[in-house]
């Protein structure tokens, strides 16, 4: 008898400045990662995600590591300076999360700082959107090249045997 698999949803977030949306939803067969954390506190800091149901209680979250890149490593010339962290002229970018596809989840937020250049603000809700919704997104577009063309994947060699 053939089982059905756990399913997810894998959201792409993009962002520009402040301004964070959901590019594209897809649903994959895999178990995602467990809860690793109590529930955030009120007044709490950092980035993460939370999945609610009907009554609005959380029924998964997961931190997440700063997915909004505010800066860069910077080597020096000199084989005797350290890396340092340099501010990143432009933000934006994007970045993956996966949550449970469970009957019981209604909505995803994500939580984080008004201002991402200043972590230790008290967190808020950035995004919320119904995951009825996201279930019925589709995937991101693939990424653009230059002048609008679509990337051609590297050539892919055999290896082994002759023919």
């Amino acid at each position: 008898m053939a089982s059905n698999p756990p399913q997810a949803l894998r959201l792409t977030m993009t962002y520009e400045g402040t301004q964070i949306r959901i590019a594209g939803s897809e649903r994959i067969a895999m178990i995602v990662p467990a809860t690793i954390a109590t529930p955030p506190e009120p007044r709490q800091t950092g980035y993460w995600f939370e999945i609610r149901d009907d009554a609005g209680r959380i029924v998964y979250h997961r931190p997440l590591h700063q997915p909004i890149v505010i800066d860069a490593e910077a080597f020096s010339p000199d084989p005797k300076q350290s890396i340092t962290r340099v501010p990143s002229a432009r933000r934006e970018g994007q970045f993956t999360v996966l949550i449970p596809d469970i009957p019981d989840a209604r909505t995803f937020e994500l939580h984080g700082p008004a201002d991402p250049t200043r972590p230790g603000l008290v967190s808020g809700t950035l995004l919320s959107a119904d995951v009825d919704t996201l279930r019925r997104m589709k995937p991101p577009a693939p990424p653009q090249g230059p002048g609008g063309a679509t990337p051609t994947p590297p050539p892919t060699t055999s290896r082994g045997g002759t023919s």
